[in-house]
């Protein structure tokens, strides 16, 4: 009831911007009806004016003119209006989606995929239809990089978690500032090349000779080149002096060429980019914050000389001044009088020595706001979800704990308690009991809860600890190595880190796959003894039933728990309800009779 109320409240505001969207889209193709309509009226009065005198002429020509601009500038307005209602639209209509399980409008994060990653990849966060996909909502490369790593390095301290957890549970609370945050970084997307060269500004070398930026020769040799045109017109003068000042000019302006060019190439093409961050800065800092992150992210567009939003404000327009030079009129009029490169050049030296050192900071508040509101999106359309406690007792403690990635109506969820100290849980059970899938939702749960997010059960206490898996082991024909040894390697690096006194939570499906089942069932039993000298804990799935006997040889760190299932003829039905004790039941000659292969 509770996502159907969400999903009612983001369809509203899809009704209000796909209104809005059609009014400004039919008062655009009205104004541009207009335009034809006054050139048109235009090219009459100027054919009749010819006819009349000078000053009516003139008049006509005015009129149109100033009458043509007016309507090219509502034009821009208008435009500007039906982008904005376009992507609201869009926003909300992709939220409608990702709550009815369709998650393809959002990036999945394969990039970050890693094989060798402690637990990402066995616990399917990022690639098509992983956890990531669900979250993510990032509009800027270095948010989604950001958010990524939350997922691959999550919080071990808990006051940090619950410091993200405030400021997901605020965002939750904005879904409008969320939604107008999220289309003006898309409307004005920055792109990869684009945010290396903000971020990267500050190293930018600006080596402009002090003479060549001198208030002397930048306002002295232009105020000389239009006095000597002025004088030249009222031939007071020759105009060899007037030609003389703009050879001048040019001259200068050839010199400081490999300068114009540095700072021309630092900047790019991106003053609308530019005026797209100044927008964003404007949201956050324009709004009150209670979370400390929150306020951490809008207080570090206070630090400098100068606040973010005047510095953001002054490089935009220096980017536009350098865009100027694009126009080849403009340049050869603009550098003839008003040594218009070497003005450019200036400003953007004295703006770079006072401000670039900040540059790279705002831009990783404005990644960092990014990936914070994907946090609260998530929050906000899973209100069905708990938010974690700290539970010094428990390495976990839950109450109807389900997998987050799996549709409601088909979810199994089962309470499950994991008390503190070194312990490992056996848990047995037959082929596709639900074993793999209920480590996942351990394993999953724990990760997504030390991010900050609220988790899948209607309880969750727990400790925060480093999670470390071995499922999904694969062999490498490239590094000639063999799927047992790939194995072995996983449990290694394990196996050092907890020598090394670092608590781990191990979650291991099926130890020691590659090898047969007396080899493995012994050399299970080894490993894991040998663990228990160590402040370790964990899960493991097995078939072997014969490991459940170490919960009576060590009933202290061993303890087990199973998944039955119910054989009826030639049918077995699986209720995934997890259990206490060692599973009686067994499956797979069934299903392979099933499947045809024995008979």
């Amino acid at each position: 009831m509770e996502k159907q109320n969400t999903i009612s409240i983001y369809r509203e505001r899809l009704a209000q911007h796909q209104a809005e969207h059609k009014k400004y889209k039919r008062k655009s193709n009205f104004n541009a009806t207009a335009r034809l309509l006054v050139f048109v009226a235009a090219a009459i009065g100027f054919y009749f004016a010819l006819s009349t005198t000078v000053l009516v002429v003139s008049a006509v020509l005015f009129s149109t003119i100033v009458i043509f601009l007016i309507l090219v500038q509502y034009s821009a307005k208008l435009e500007n209006k039906v982008q904005w209602h376009r992507e609201m639209t869009l926003i909300n209509e992709e939220n409608i989606k990702a709550l009815n399980g369709d998650y393809s409008s959002f990036k999945n994060g394969k990039l970050y995929a890693d094989a060798a990653h402690p637990f990402s990849y066995d616990l399917d966060i990022f690639g098509q239809n992983g956890f990531f996909q669900t979250i993510n909502r990032t509009v800027r490369p270095g948010g989604e990089r950001l958010l990524a790593n939350w997922f691959t390095q999550p919080l071990l301290e808990w006051n940090k978690i619950e410091q993200r957890q405030h400021a997901f549970k605020e965002l939750a609370q904005k879904p409008g500032w969320r939604h107008k945050f999220l289309a003006h970084a898309r409307i004005n997307q920055l792109d990869e090349a684009a945010e290396t060269l903000f971020k990267q500004l500050s190293a930018q070398k600006v080596g402009v000779p002090a003479w060549i930026s001198s208030s002397v020769l930048r306002w002295g040799v232009p105020l000389l080149t239009i006095a000597s045109v002025i004088l030249a017109a009222w031939q007071l003068i020759p105009v060899g002096y007037l030609i003389l000042f703009v050879l001048l000019q040019w001259g200068l302006v050839g010199f400081a060429m490999k300068y114009t060019k540095k700072a021309d190439a630092a900047l790019g093409r991106t003053e609308k980019i530019m005026q797209g961050q100044k927008s964003l800065i404007a949201l956050i800092t324009n709004e009150s914050w209670k979370s400390e992150p929150l306020s951490e992210i809008s207080s570090a567009f206070q630090k400098g000389d100068e606040p973010a939003m005047h510095s953001i404000k002054q490089l935009a327009a220096i980017i536009k001044s350098f865009e100027y030079r694009n126009n080849l009129i403009i340049a050869v009029i603009a550098n003839s009088f008003l040594l218009w490169d070497i003005q450019c050049i200036t400003r953007f030296r004295r703006w770079h020595a006072k401000a670039s050192v900040h540059m790279t900071d705002w831009m990783q508040a404005l990644d960092k706001m990014d990936a914070m509101v994907s946090g609260g999106a998530y929050w906000q359309n899973n209100p069905e979800f708990c938010i974690p406690r700290f539970d010094p007792r428990h390495q976990l403690e839950s109450k109807e704990l389900g997998h987050p990635l799996l549709p409601e109506q088909k979810r199994v969820v089962n309470d499950y308690s994991f008390p503190e100290g070194t312990l490992f849980h056996i848990v047995t059970g037959a082929n596709m009991a639900g074993k793999s899938t209920f480590l996942r939702t351990v394993s999953l749960n724990m990760v997504m809860a030390m991010a900050g997010l609220p988790v899948c059960a209607r309880n969750f206490a727990f400790k925060p600890v480093a999670v470390f898996t071995s499922m999904r082991t694969t062999d490498s024909l490239s590094k000639d190595e063999s799927y047992f040894y790939a194995e072995l390697r996983r449990l290694r690096e394990a196996y050092n880190r907890i020598r090394k006194d670092e608590r781990l939570f191990l979650v291991l499906d099926e130890i020691l796959k590659g090898t047969n089942s007396e080899d493995k069932r012994k050399g299970s039993v080894d490993f894991l003894t040998q663990l228990i000298q160590y402040d370790v804990a964990g899960i493991v799935a097995t078939h072997d039933t014969q490991l459940g006997e170490l919960a009576q040889q060590l009933p202290e760190h061993f303890d087990n728990y199973c998944f039955e299932i119910e054989i009826e003829g030639e049918h077995v039905n699986f209720d995934y309800k997890l259990q206490p004790g060692i599973t009686q039941t067994m499956n797979a000659q069934l299903l392979m009779k099933q499947m045809g292969l024995i008979k």
